[in-house]
């Protein structure tokens, strides 16, 4: 890629041009020496210009800067804050804010000195100044002083804003120093150059810096002020920098030289001018042109060509602004496709090429290069084209619009908190049933869109990362269960999560020191460039669940010795994968040869193919390894049993048998998703269809404590169970509980068992005192009875009262015993003929009494007597 000067000698100015601004509309404004503010558009192709204003004569321009923001859709009632207001700062120490008309509307005096630049934050609140005192203030839109941030002793030679509008990087002489304006900390501060620093750049989307210096280098740091990139030395001074829109690539200028650098630092291109020193660079909003202020009084448009995309084995090529080569390696196939306006996005895979104009959309098949379909644009700023194996994405500033490759508009998805500010496209991710964007203000947010045919594009529930998500990548193949999402954070930590799973509780860290990203297009490989290895997952849904061992089996790893520093990972199919180096020389490896065959026999059902497959490359132990994870994943026992043999797993061959032989379908699938180790789906299962204690027992099988103990609590069984098995897994280990919610179940079973106690204790006093009371109250005060209770009561009382007289009798008896017994001297005086008439008396009245009961009586009266007499102790 390079850049083609589209005009030369473009001179309206008499006089050193010293800065230019390129806004949202596509138009130009230039300042200069010559107290002239010019205004640029193109006709026809060609750059035509008109004077806008004649200013003051003592105003000599230092820098200028128009907040760009191109107009959306139905926009109309959007507050425009600056986009309509240039910043003009100039060397008398004032800044001027000028309308496009160029009236002057308002001037400040900022400064004591020039005032050497003035910059709009990214969201068109607020602006800064720095000057020749040393001194850098931060002002309202309407032109209040809110604060000085800086005051040094030299002068600020350049100035830029942070992505988040918190911080602000300026350069004192060979220092380059990052100022937060939330906090009063000591500024972050570094040398950069060995001479003076003249310009900076901190891009809006990934936050890398760009700095240039007297020393004729450019560097690339990033925020923390690690350098990046170093540039050999030059042959000038560099005098200007600027990152286009996008954050791809940027542009360095210096001494009749313009070059064009991709974000990693090595130069595309060098184009040598006769132009003097280019002392202000602008960036159009497509990040296609840029437009040059020259010492000599010109202006340069120039735009980039010999862009190259590669997919299989075809090659397309922007040779012109409105023309594409396309040419197919191995054939005689050499198109040329010419399109009515300049292409500003072009993207070429899943068998088609998309190229974007600023009104137009073409979608070109490999099949057919001569028809294409195009449709209008309703928008004409497309920042970014992302593809996916059924639809694509156009990124239109803060907007994205859903195509399928029939040039029909899927839909416009829309999330919760949607702002105007711009999306980047590393950030936004698409496939055949899922959209993934980051938010555009909290980094940590990722929004998922779910894509469901005939049916609306509908927000799903979002994820929020632990760090800020620097970029995202969603696997193209397979069904909606089969969704991966890759991402890394700011800590460089590289994260694969299951984005459509239930409740997206399956998020596993893969790799630390992460630099890019890339899906297969043609199979579930994910291919990752770390800090020293090149890394492929052949099975990526394994790392979720299975062990260490089966994990390393399908990973390969290769030193990144051969890529080098800062390489980027370009494309990932057909077993290669294609890595472009920090150099910028493009390198291809070969990774896999027989995996793609395995992957495609698995998605079509054809296990058997695939088992023969394993089978006919010999001593092949990861691709054995892949055929036993995705048998086990798709719920084929027999091959999942061979493969597990054949890489010596003979663990997983024995528990594959004992599932064989157990009867309930539902108990085989729950353990068919153990083996897998997905036990949050073995749990699922069995709870559905009513089995909760097998649930709890394999959580506790599994020492998933917590989930077992809250199981156990919340359908009230196999708590004793649990606590059991939880003593007994301790006591092997010889430890104590520090389990917060076991001891709180403990001590509440234990505070219930004293309470029983207590109430049995409580009620048995009770009993024992009711006893005694209703003892003294039926002698003091008896309570009113109803007549069943009282006679009850009545019998009961007799009974009792009889019981005692007799329990009086029998001690009246043994009382007179005791008498006769202690007076034994009368019974011992008593002579044998005294107790042989006592017999006979006694004897007589009992004849008597017989005879008394034979005879008839007239009434009761009569023969009371008698019976009383038979039973008188006097008798």
């Amino acid at each position: 890629m390079r850049f083609k000067i589209l005009q030369k000698g473009l001179k309206c100015h008499t006089k050193t041009v010293t800065c230019v601004v390129w806004n949202a509309s596509d138009e130009i404004f230039s300042c200069g020496d010559d107290h002239q503010l010019v205004s640029w558009k193109f006709d026809g192709g060609m750059l035509a210009s008109k004077v806008v204003a004649e200013l003051p004569d003592d105003f000599y321009p230092t820098d200028m800067q128009c907040h760009s923001r191109p107009v959306q859709p139905g926009s109309g009632a959007l507050k425009k804050l600056s986009q309509d207001v240039l910043l003009i700062t100039t060397d008398d120490g004032r800044y001027h804010l000028v309308s496009k008309t160029g009236k002057i509307e308002k001037s400040v005096s900022a400064h004591a000195g020039a005032t050497i630049c003035g910059k709009w934050s990214y969201d068109g609140t607020a602006l800064l100044t720095a000057g020749e005192d040393g001194l850098l203030k931060v002002w309202s839109r309407s032109g209040m002083l809110r604060s000085t941030v800086v005051r040094g002793n030299q002068p600020v030679l350049a100035a830029a804003w942070s992505p988040d509008n918190s911080m602000i990087l300026y350069a004192q002489g060979p220092f380059l120093l990052i100022q937060s304006l939330t906090s009063t900390s000591k500024p972050l501060k570094w040398q950069g150059h060995d001479g003076l620093i003249m310009a900076v750049s901190w891009n809006q989307f990934h936050g890398l810096i760009v700095s240039g210096g007297e020393d004729c280098r450019y560097k690339l740091w990033d925020p923390s002020g690690n350098l990046l990139y170093t540039s050999m030395g030059g042959d000038h001074p560099v005098t200007s920098v600027s990152w286009c829109f996008s954050g791809s690539h940027f542009a360095v200028g210096s001494f009749n030289t313009l070059k064009l650098c991709d974000k990693v630092g090595w130069s595309h291109s060098t184009e040598k001018l006769q132009a003097g020193s280019i002392y202000s660079i602008a960036w159009s909003n497509d990040g296609t042109q840029v437009v040059l202020a020259c010492s000599n009084g010109s202006i340069l448009v120039a735009h980039t060509i010999q862009k190259k995309l590669e997919y299989k084995n075809y090659e397309a090529t922007l040779i012109k602004r409105k023309a594409i080569r396309i040419q197919e390696l191995g054939t005689d196939i050499d198109e040329t496709l010419d399109i009515g306006d300049r292409v500003v996005q072009m993207e070429f895979g899943f068998e088609h090429l998309v190229a974007v104009t600023p009104s137009q959309c073409h979608v070109y098949s490999v099949k057919n290069w001569n028809t294409p379909i195009i449709f209008e644009l309703k928008n004409g700023s497309v920042s970014a084209v992302v593809l996916s194996n059924k639809h694509f994405l156009l990124i239109e500033w803060s907007a994205i619009t859903l195509y399928n490759y029939q040039g029909r508009q899927v839909g416009v998805p829309k999330w919760k908190g949607q702002t105007m500010e711009p999306l980047y496209a590393p950030s936004v991710s698409v496939c055949s049933d899922t959209i993934v964007v980051r938010d555009q203000s909290n980094y940590k947010l990722l929004h998922v869109l779910e894509i469901t045919p005939k049916k609306p594009i509908t927000e799903g529930q979002p994820y929020t990362h632990g760090q800020e998500v620097l970029a995202l990548a969603l696997n193209y193949v397979g069904e909606v269960a089969d969704r991966q999402l890759a991402l890394i954070d700011a800590n460089r930590d590289l994260f694969l999560i299951s984005i459509r799973a239930t409740g997206f509780g399956r998020v596993c860290k893969i790799a630390v020191m992460a630099q890019n990203i890339a899906w297969a297009t043609d199979a579930n490989v994910l291919a990752g460039m770390l800090d020293s290895s090149l890394s492929v997952w052949l099975c990526p849904s394994c790392v979720h669940y299975s062990d260490r061992k089966i994990i390393r089996k399908t990973r390969l790893d290769r030193d990144n010795a051969e890529y080098g520093k800062h390489a980027t990972i370009v494309a990932v199919q057909q077993g290669q994968v294609r890595v472009r180096r920090g150099d910028g020389a493009l390198v291809s490896g070969t990774f896999y040869r027989f995996f793609g065959q395995l992957h495609g026999h698995v998605l079509r059902g054809k296990w058997e193919e695939a088992i023969s497959l394993c089978r006919l490359v010999q001593d092949n132990e990861t691709l054995w390894t892949c055929m036993a994870v995705m048998a086990i994943d798709g719920k084929q026992l027999s091959v999942a049993e061979e493969a597990c043999a054949a890489v010596a797993r003979y663990d997983k061959v024995d528990y594959i048998r004992y599932i064989k032989g157990i009867p309930g379908e539902m108990e085989r699938l729950a353990e068919m998703a153990l083996l897998a180790g997905d036990l949050l789906a073995a749990e699922g299962i069995l709870l559905q269809n009513g089995l909760v204690p097998e649930a709890i027992r394999i959580n506790v099988e599994m020492y998933n404590w917590a989930r077992a103990l809250k199981l156990a609590i919340k359908h009230k069984k196999l708590l004793s169970e649990v606590l059991e098995a939880r003593k007994r897994y301790l006591e092997a280990l010889d430890k104590k509980e520090v389990n917060q919610s076991f001891l709180a179940v403990q001590a509440n079973i234990a505070k219930a068992h004293a309470a029983k106690r207590e109430a049995r204790e409580k009620e048995k006093l009770e009993r024992e005192k009711a006893k005694g009371g209703d003892g003294d109250k039926a002698e003091t005060n008896p309570p009113a009875e109803s007549g069943g209770e009282k006679s009850s009561r009545s019998s009961r009382r007799e009974k009792s009262s009889r019981e005692e007289k007799i329990i009086d009798g029998e001690r009246a008896a043994a009382g007179s015993k005791e008498e006769r017994v202690s007076s034994g001297e009368k019974t011992d005086n008593k002579s044998e003929k005294e107790r042989t008439t006592t017999t006979k008396k006694e004897r007589a009245a009992r004849d008597k009494k017989a005879d008394a009961s034979k005879k008839p009586t007239s009434n009761h009266h009569d023969a009371e007597p008698t019976r009383r007499k038979s039973v008188t102790p006097e008798d």
